[in-house]
């Protein structure tokens, strides 16, 4: 019997019985309810930024792409979304409630302050597992050891200050990220906070507060993605970023201040390094401008000596030879240098009666 006599019997039933009609309608009422639950349940669709992980009776079965795909109907085969495309984060100390412009953050202050509603307290206690009935009071208490607990961690010089940070992943792994970890955001959020608090206790608090923030994002990053690489969990930490790294509130002044001083501290060494920068080199080289010049007019008078002593042994020289000649040109040689310095000169006859001034030389004159 094919399709179209089954037809031809539920619309013309034999002898007048409708029972066996009514059952024929039944079944093809629930052939037809069949046929559509396994059409309904064999398609499925994998988002652009996800892949598709096929499970039959449960066990991994096949990875699909993008698209639209078929599957085994019914309880055979399940398909599974997974966002490997998708840059997830996971934030420490403090929880986002809204992004943008303006921007709102839920941390211990603003539970304090009573900033925060009861809907988003409910949601942050909810998501760390606890289970809080009751007054808003409670619930804020609640909420604030929860986030006490994340960002509170103890140095290895044994002083306390609150970090706050963030872990941004992705999935590259869709199969051992479903198969794997039974709850993969946990298990970062357990994971992140034992490698943050294994490099906050082995050092400083000026290294975890200033001079090691890069060095801790970068040494949490690699850490992290070892340990999740070791437990297989298919996820790939792109970036782990520091918030804020303080002392705790009610030390914060007190910690600023003495910030404050070392940086006036500092400051007073540089500007005294700087005038001692300024003031030595110039000291020295005029020290050695000094030495040089003394070695320079050392040499100078040591050359002028020895080159009159050359000139005076040449002229003992000739003078040994014809004195009244050499006594004669020395004279007037003399004579050639001291008479310029003279400002007026007179010609005075020697000797006589009529001895006496006979006329003022005026060489300066231009007539």
């Amino acid at each position: 019997m094919d399709i179209r006599d089954f037809l031809d019997e539920i619309r013309m039933p034999r002898g007048g019985d409708y029972a066996p009609m009514a059952w024929k309608l039944g079944s093809a009422a629930a052939f037809v309810v069949v046929v559509i639950a396994g059409l309904a349940t064999s398609i499925y669709t994998v988002p652009t930024d996800s892949e598709g992980v096929v499970k039959r009776f449960g066990q991994y079965s096949r990875t699909t792409e993008p698209g639209i795909h078929l599957k085994a109907p019914f309880w055979i085969e399940s398909a599974t979304a997974v966002p490997v495309r998708k840059i997830q984060k996971e934030e420490f100390g403090f929880r986002t409630l809204k992004a943008g412009v303006d921007s709102r953050y839920l941390r211990v202050e603003d539970i304090e302050a009573r900033r925060t509603s009861n809907s988003d307290l409910l949601r942050l206690v909810a998501e760390s597992g606890e289970r809080i009935s009751g007054s808003s009071r409670l619930l804020g208490d609640a909420a604030k050891e929860i986030l006490r607990g994340e960002f509170i961690m103890l140095t290895g010089d044994l002083n306390i200050i609150d970090i706050e940070w963030i872990v941004q992943y992705k999935i590259k792994d869709a199969r051992s990220y479903l198969f794997n970890v039974r709850e993969p955001g946990q298990t970062i959020r357990d994971a992140s906070q034992a490698v943050m608090r294994l490099l906050i206790g082995n050092g400083s608090v000026d290294e975890a507060i200033t001079i090691g923030r890069i060095e801790n994002e970068i040494s949490a990053r690699d850490m992290l993605q070892k340990l999740l690489d070791e437990y297989e969990t298919g996820i790939h930490v792109v970036v782990v970023k520091l918030q804020s790294s303080n002392p705790p509130v009610k030390v914060r002044p007190a910690f600023n201040e003495v910030n404050k001083a070392l940086q006036q501290k500092a400051q007073k060494i540089n500007e005294a390094m700087k005038q001692y920068n300024e003031v030595i080199p110039k000291t020295g080289g005029e020290a050695e401008k000094m030495v040089e010049m003394a070695k320079g007019y050392a040499a100078e008078r040591v050359n002028m000596a020895l080159g009159d002593v050359a000139k005076f042994n040449k002229i003992y020289e000739e003078y040994k030879v014809a004195p009244d000649i050499t006594k004669q040109r020395m004279y007037l040689e003399t004579m050639s240098k001291v008479l310029p310095l003279i400002p007026e000169k007179w010609i005075i006859e020697q000797g006589g009666a009529d001895g006496g001034i006979l006329l003022k030389l005026d060489l300066d004159s231009q007539k």
